[in-house]
């Protein structure tokens, strides 16, 4: 057998664990024979999922198998007794390498704080890196395995793992039973059967919350004739293989509410994919994951997972669409309670369907914009009106809607202008990458790259970025000119009709070039240029030809970035800090 399939029953992420465990096996099987030139490839097949090789799996090459676990066991507590195992994971170290690491980073940011010390800083921090990727090197699985240490999720954990652990000598037989339960051509090996049957083992097992979240305890019963709050029952071969995809392939981050830290759960879903190229990714993603609040983190982690397949978009062979290799990531909300956690809310964070792989030079395009737009939104706190910007980011990057980025353009715009008055952190977009970003979304019916080229269009957002943001970054003491706030609540109110934005511009540009001709004539040199008639010309032409509101939002896209060289200048103000939340 070559050929594998697992059907999708739940819509969740639950079949995807049993998919990617069923491909950890195999590579088991492979690596435990020595066959070192197999190639498992996981494909979505709309109503299931399949595994396939191009190394026959034999009974034969079932029955030179020795005794291998699934997953590795875990060792709860300091003094748990587990020498007699062949490998486990030893959750109080690691735990306590992560705290120390998280300690030693948040002294260094407050020990270097200022750009006067970036330098310092940075050589410290790459310092203790090298010490826990070398030294003190923290598994990826640790944030699964914080999970099923809980009550909750141990008992099934350790029956599952007993099984095959205590009936080594029966081994084989476990292994035939589970491969043939997937492959297509399957059939029921009738004397491997009733050996199993024979052994002392767990058969069915309580259907866990973290790997089945639509069949947590409650009032259910397949027929709505009573009431019933037993937990669901699942199989062995299901549940054990669910556990093994878990912790190659599941993501779990505390997010925090309030004074209290809920669970978001998230397991990427692929069209199709190579098992090395998805053993690379998985480890990789979980050490630059960034965020601890619930939207923020969505977002992050959808911009990263992106980011990560155009970076190493090699292993895919030729150009195609990002969410050709990858659809998105499963997400599932966990609300803490207290003593258990329970599933709230089962969604799923498409990858956008407008970026592409490419050549090394498009790919390097992409990777640029996608590392600006993370830096920008992990920047942005959480709480309050923030919210409603995240929200609309998040419905631009998972539902590829280009006019809800338009949407959080003007919210940004008013954000940074608040955030930079206050003389508080903020990030703005360089004008460099939007130019990529906007090209890249080009499309005949938009016709994003005839507007931002316009001369008119740069002349008078180059007006609004040097009577907002460039200004508000300039101490002052240096600043010629008044900073003109509130540009960014009008220009959005304003671009609901043609005539009130060509209004709006107009009285602007006329206050614009009046306070640049007034300011040369005290200096005797002028200092910012004006903006001449025939760009102002060219700008209203754009009027007639597009629509207000999407000349609009791309104005306060671009004036209120800034160019390359004052976007670094302007980071430099970065946060000193670092956050990172330790599983209790």
């Amino acid at each position: 057998m070559n050929t594998f399939k697992i059907e999708k029953r739940t819509g969740t992420y639950a079949e995807l664990l049993e998919t990617y465990g069923f491909a950890n096996l195999l590579s088991k099987v492979f690596d435990s024979i020595n066959v070192s030139d197999a190639d498992i490839i996981i494909s979505d097949k709309e109503v299931y999922y399949e595994v396939s090789t191009n190394a026959p799996v034999s009974d034969e090459m079932i029955e030179k198998l020795s005794y291998f676990p699934l997953f590795r066991y875990v060792k709860q507590k300091t003094d748990s007794e587990v020498s007699q195992l062949p490998d486990y994971f030893d959750y109080p170290v690691q735990k306590e390498w992560k705290r120390e690491r998280q300690a030693l980073l948040n002294q260094a940011y407050k020990e270097y704080q200022g750009k006067d010390k970036k330098s310092e800083r940075e050589r410290r921090v790459n310092e203790i890196e090298r010490i826990f990727e070398n030294e003190k090197r923290i598994d990826f699985t640790l944030d699964v395995y914080a999970q099923i240490i809980t009550p909750n999720n141990f008992p099934s954990f350790e029956k599952l793992y007993q099984n095959l652990f205590n009936n080594k000598e029966f081994f084989t037989q476990f292994i035939n039973e589970i491969i043939h339960t997937y492959g297509k051509d399957s059939y029921v090996n009738k004397e491997s059967e009733k050996k199993i049957k024979s052994l002392s083992f767990s058969k069915s097992v309580t259907a866990t919350q973290l790997y089945n979240p639509n069949q947590g305890q409650g009032l259910n019963k397949p027929k709505a004739d009573g009431l019933n709050r037993k937990n669901f029952d699942s199989s062995w071969i299901s549940e054990s293989l669910k556990i093994s995809g878990a912790l190659s392939d599941m993501i779990c981050q505390l997010v925090k509410v309030g004074s209290s830290y809920d669970l978001k759960v998230f397991v990427p879903e692929y069209r199709q994919i190579n098992y090395h190229f998805k053993s690379i990714l998985i480890p990789k993603f979980k050490k630059y994951l960034k965020g601890n609040t619930p939207i923020e983190i969505d977002i992050l982690n959808i911009l990263l997972l992106t980011q990560m397949i155009i970076e190493h978009s090699g292993f895919m062979g030729r150009r195609k669409k990002v969410k050709d290799i990858v659809a998105g990531l499963h997400s599932v909300y966990q609300k803490d309670l207290g003593q258990n956690k329970a599933v709230v809310n089962i969604g799923f964070i498409q990858v956008p369907d407008f970026i592409k792989t490419g050549s090394k030079e498009e790919n390097q395009t992409w990777i640029d914009i996608l590392e600006e737009q993370r830096q920008i939104i992990g920047s942005i706190k959480e709480s309050g009106d923030t919210v409603q910007g995240l929200l609309l980011y998040r419905n631009f990057i998972s539902g590829s809607d280009i006019n809800s980025f338009f949407r959080f353009s003007y919210w940004y715009a008013i954000y940074l202008s608040t955030r930079v008055s206050n003389k508080k952190y903020a990030r703005s977009f360089s004008i460099e990458t939007l130019n990529q970003f906007y090209k890249c979304m080009d499309t005949n019916e938009l016709k994003l790259s005839e507007i931002i080229s316009n001369i008119g269009f740069k002349a008078v957002a180059g007006a609004i970025r040097k009577s907002t943001v460039s200004l508000q970054y300039t101490p002052k003491e240096n600043r010629k000119y008044d900073v003109r706030y509130g540009i960014a609540q009008t220009l959005q109110n304003k671009s609901k009709s043609k005539e009130d934005l060509a209004e709006f511009t107009g009285e602007f540009i006329a206050l614009y070039n009046s306070e640049t001709a007034r300011q040369a004539e005290k200096t005797g040199s002028s200092l910012r240029a004006s903006v001449r008639e025939n760009e102002l010309i060219e700008f209203y032409t754009l009027l007639d030809k597009f629509p207000s509101k999407l000349v609009g939002a791309l104005l306060a896209s671009y004036g209120f970035a800034l160019p390359a060289k004052e976007t670094t200048k302007s980071n430099e103000q970065e946060q000193d800090t670092t956050e990172e939340i330790v599983e209790e």
